[in-house]
């Protein structure tokens, strides 16, 4: 069961170049059951990013840190869409 008032309190913490339009693309994804792979995905991604071996500065790791706590924090507001 999707939990609203979270999900709507995380989303403002995203990046603002994703509210300028109508519809907010996670907004998109959700509707059509396709956010937790969406989510799961970009966890990946950021994760790959911030590899030892990638010698990142230190604002560019923990922004990539604080990506993957935003969407795990979204994916949790979703319960991951199971059905109670």
């Amino acid at each position: 069961m999707l939990d609203i008032d979270g999900w709507e309190k995380l989303k403002v913490k995203g990046s603002t170049h994703y509210k300028n339009g109508g519809v907010e693309p996670i907004d998109l994804y959700l509707s059509a059951g396709m956010f937790d792979d969406f989510a799961l995905c970009s966890i990946i991604k950021y994760a790959f990013r911030s590899r030892p071996d990638m010698q990142l500065d230190e604002g560019t790791f923990n922004a990539n840190m604080d990506k993957i706590i935003h969407y795990a924090e979204l994916l949790k507001a979703t319960n991951g869409n199971r059905k109670e």
